[in-house]
């Protein structure tokens, strides 16, 4: 098999994706570390959490990365409080991500195995790979847009012992359009968006805050919250999203009992007895989270977007 007949055929599910030799591994940690210096502490910590540039031992003879793009909207919850109902969107990388990380590791194997290669998934900062691959392109906001479904898809990277034809590596690339654009900028509420540069100041970012377990800082404005977790303020009014925006993978509604029970706060013992509760959840992919994300952040969120004390 070939890198362009794995392309051929991911793009046969409506994935788009891009392969780089393995030897790039090293000059995508180096556009990390060359951030670091300008990188919040807090957001740092995040950023090293959630990456790891070890290849796996499944994987011996490393030749090349595979980065896959799966489009997927944004999900809608509905909750009700006081009788009232109110809706909110969950961004798209928080639903069904394990599942959709998992599928998409599960089909590149499957793929290569007939062939005698071998692949296996691969935590590296998605975002920047698919945009150094040519994949995607940055928005001013640092997220990734992709053809044909904008910054609404989910980026998945993996490994593999697959010897890639060409190496299409571009490195960083910001949107033509970005050039004449400061949309995001003025519309975030934090001012995380540089409107000169490529540079989110991420310890303002609302992401930050809404991701973790501790309270929410004095500085944040209770009516800046508007979603779940995360923040689509910047990905709603980018012109290069307008075709996806108001597009939704799935819609749930919670009533008043089940959403008195995840203002209260759920552990996934608690959802054990509380099997409609469990099935919406699942619904909308969030029961791979663990009880921190899912009881105390979403309780939280929820409590703040809601304008109830949690």
């Amino acid at each position: 098999m070939t890198t362009d007949e794995l392309r051929r055929e991911l793009a046969g599910r409506g994935w788009p994706a891009a392969v780089l030799p393995a030897a790039r591994l090293a000059d995508l940690r180096g556009e990390i570390e060359a951030r670091r210096p300008g990188l919040d502490l807090d957001y740092l910590a995040v950023v090293d959490r959630n990456l790891d540039f070890t290849v796996p031992a499944a994987v011996p003879a490393a030749r090349s990365l595979i980065v896959v793009a799966v489009p997927h909207p944004c999900a809608r919850a509905t909750f009700t409080a006081g009788g009232r109902e109110r809706s909110l969107p969950i961004p798209t990388t928080y639903c069904h991500h394990a599942e959709i990380h998992a599928d998409v590791a599960a089909a590149v194997a499957a793929a290569l195995r007939p062939a005698g290669f071998i692949a296996a998934p691969l935590s590296l900062p998605e975002k920047l790979t698919a945009v150094c691959a040519g994949l995607a392109r940055y928005g001013r906001n640092t997220i990734a847009y992709v053809d044909g479904s904008g910054s609404f898809c989910e980026l998945v990277t993996c490994v593999s012992d697959l010897a890639p034809d060409s190496d299409p590596w571009t490195g960083p690339r910001l949107l033509e359009r970005c050039n004449d654009c400061r949309a995001c900028s003025r519309a975030c509420p934090t001012g995380a968006i540089d409107a000169d540069g490529l540079v989110l100041r991420g310890g303002r970012c609302l992401t930050l805050y809404n991701e973790s377990d501790r309270p929410f800082p004095a500085w944040i404005d209770p009516a800046w919250h508007h979603s779940l977790w995360g923040c689509l303020r910047c990905q709603r009014c980018c012109p290069e999203d307008l075709a996806w925006r108001d597009d939704v993978a799935e819609s749930v509604t919670f009533d008043e009992r089940e959403t008195g029970l995840l203002l209260a706060g759920v552990d996934q013992a608690s959802l054990g007895r509380e099997r409609g509760l469990r099935e919406k959840l699942g619904e909308l992919g969030l029961l791979a989270y663990d009880d921190d994300f899912l009881g105390v952040a979403l309780s939280r969120n929820l409590a703040a977007a809601l304008g109830t004390p949690a």
